[in-house]
């Protein structure tokens, strides 16, 4: 009996736990996504360095992202950007319009230029251990310190497109509903369900201090405003345009 417990002890020992979801994640991340996405931070330091960037930074994904968003996406990847990730190769200005035209206010792709977006597909485990890696790089915990959503601050859609549109002019970049606004920025029709609400606090707020040459302005947004604006991307994420198209 001693001599059993004493083998059954070693064996033990000697032989390695099962990996864990954590670690089956990271792999996952080291072998299949760090080709494309950075991992480890910095940001492109240089305007040679953004030209060259084709996937997000991943290196603040669990500031950034929701995880049960990124549980669905990688199992279904879709386009959020319509240009892009670097859209200064795929669109132009808007054409001069033509006699008794209305100027178009919003730049235009080049045409069909971008490929069906070439993203790896992963199983269900597969993205559940894999946001749980993402969520694990929180790069950016300094710059969400303070941030935190006012629910008091609730507009209609109505009113949030006035302020994200006319006051703020944000749709000259991104579109609010399927081909509807700019295409230099991501959608954010689905922001409110992608993204954590103190990420986009701080973003709005200093876009710089996450990606430190990106083309996105520091609007000034007014503090009030902030909040109205996040809890209208909020609102606007919950409208189903799946089911109008």
């Amino acid at each position: 009996m001693k001599r059993f417990l004493l083998l059954a002890a070693i064996v033990a020992f000697v032989t390695p736990a099962p990996a864990g979801a954590g670690e089956a994640g990271t792999k996952i991340l080291q072998n299949r996504c760090a080709s494309c996405h950075n991992l480890t931070g910095p940001s492109p330091q240089t305007i040679r360095e953004l030209w060259k960037r084709d996937a997000p930074d991943l290196f603040y994904a669990g500031n950034k992202f929701q995880r049960e968003w990124l549980v669905e996406w990688l199992q279904k990847p879709v386009r959020i950007r319509p240009a892009g990730v670097n859209y200064l190769r795929t669109i132009n200005s808007a054409p001069a319009p033509k006699e008794g035209e209305k100027q178009k206010e919003y730049d235009v792709l080049y045409g069909p230029v971008l490929r069906p977006l070439q993203h790896l597909t992963l199983k269900p485990a597969e993205a559940e251990e894999t946001a749980d890696a993402l969520m694990d790089l929180k790069a950016g915990d300094s710059f969400l310190a303070g941030m935190m959503l006012d629910n008091s601050k609730q507009v209609s859609l109505e009113e949030g497109e006035v302020l994200f549109d006319k006051v703020y002019g944000c749709l000259s970049c991104h579109q609010i509903e399927p081909n509807y606004g700019g295409f230099t920025g991501p959608e954010v029709y689905t922001a409110g369900r992608r993204l954590t609400p103190e990420f986009m606090l701080s973003y709005i707020t200093r876009p710089k201090n996450w990606d430190s040459k990106i083309w996105m302005p520091n609007g000034n947004v007014k503090p009030a405003d902030l909040q109205k604006i996040v809890n209208y991307l909020i609102l606007l994420s919950k409208e189903n345009f799946n089911a109008a198209n």
